[in-house]
């Protein structure tokens, strides 16, 4: 066992395949981003204990015999039972495990203030991992992506997974769901843009509780013509394009998704403040943007095949109160 363990956890993006994703088998192309969220594992000299930066108080607890509660820090501790619970099974462990201090330090917001990075799913995803690390226990990707998705979707109590499965992986993966049994989930890298592309978030500053919108019923026709535009995109990358040509293709299935996703969602789902930001910046021949995740507030990803037409998307949008930065696409973490 290490001294301690201090790891760093991405956030993510949806690039496509949003609510289509979320029923079994369903498609999706996510971005694993760089954030600054940092979780360390240390052995403790008394009960185990979890604490951290955001608006929660520090909870002591016993390793070896807790209870999952219903406060904030229920996707930690159901995260932690699984993993435990998964090597009891194998016959991996010890009659007893040693007490641990867990640290997070997030800024990806909490509650109301959260940014749209996912931060649920980084947490049980750093906790699935450094404590993976901490202990030695070694357990492969496939167990560390069921320990922490079937936490978070116990908690959160639906949705894809694609969250856990993007920032587990790092960089920017084609996932399908696993199906009713829990099986057959796919998680795969993609080399889906130009390495000169640049990639951008713009935030509207309005958090948006996932798990509600995600009871919103869709047709066949959609989750159809979802899953066709997410495949349409994956296949560039299978073929050599000039860079300009690769980039026009990308732009046009970006945009069919996001106007798929626009014209079968309820109204609400592009705000005022996203419809102004997608306007701006899909105007601009060297950039596009689609809304991330559930809409109806937060997060727009942009991506730019060169810097011409961000300074003015970047004062547009200031004017309007919504930033807009620079981000960086996640190496590969498992």
């Amino acid at each position: 066992m290490s001294e301690s363990v201090t790891i760093k956890i991405p956030g993510k993006l949806f690039i496509a395949g949003e609510y289509a994703v979320a029923r079994p088998q369903g498609e999706a192309l996510i971005a694993a981003v760089e954030t600054d969220f940092v979780i360390s594992v240390s052995e403790s000299s008394g009960n185990s204990r979890l604490e951290t930066n955001v608006n929660l108080p520090t909870l002591d607890f016993d390793i070896n015999n807790f209870e999952i509660p219903d406060n904030g820090w229920n996707f930690a501790l159901c995260a932690l039972r699984n993993l435990l619970q998964g090597q009891n099974r194998a016959g991996l462990t010890l009659k007893k495990y040693p007490q641990l201090t867990i640290k997070i330090n997030s800024e990806l917001g909490y509650g109301e203030n959260k940014k749209g990075y996912g931060s649920s799913a980084s947490v049980v995803v750093g906790i699935v991992k450094a404590v993976n690390q901490f202990m030695k226990l070694k357990i492969d990707k496939s167990k560390a992506f069921e320990y922490a998705a079937k936490a978070h979707f116990e908690i959160q109590g639906s949705g894809s997974m694609g969250d856990v499965a993007s920032i587990l992986s790092g960089g920017i993966i084609y996932y399908q769901s696993p199906d009713v049994n829990w099986q057959n989930w796919k998680i795969e890298n993609s080399e889906l843009y130009h390495p000169q592309w640049q990639a951008y978030i713009v935030m509207t500053g309005k958090s948006v509780k996932t798990g509600d919108k995600l009871k919103i019923n869709l047709t066949e026709k959609f989750y159809e013509t979802s899953d066709e535009i997410v495949n349409k995109i994956k296949a560039l990358n299978q073929k050599k394009y000039f860079e300009q040509k690769k980039f026009q293709l990308f732009k046009k299935l970006i945009l069919a998704n996001q106007s798929l996703l626009a014209d079968t969602l309820p109204e609400g789902y592009v705000t005022e403040k996203l419809a102004f930001a997608l306007n701006i910046i899909n105007r601009q021949e060297n950039l596009v943007g689609k809304i991330s995740g559930s809409g109806f507030g937060e997060n727009i990803i942009v991506f730019a095949k060169n810097e011409k037409g961000i300074k003015k998307v970047t004062g547009q949008l200031a004017r309007k109160g919504i930033s807009i930065e620079k981000i960086r696409i996640a190496d590969e973490q498992w």
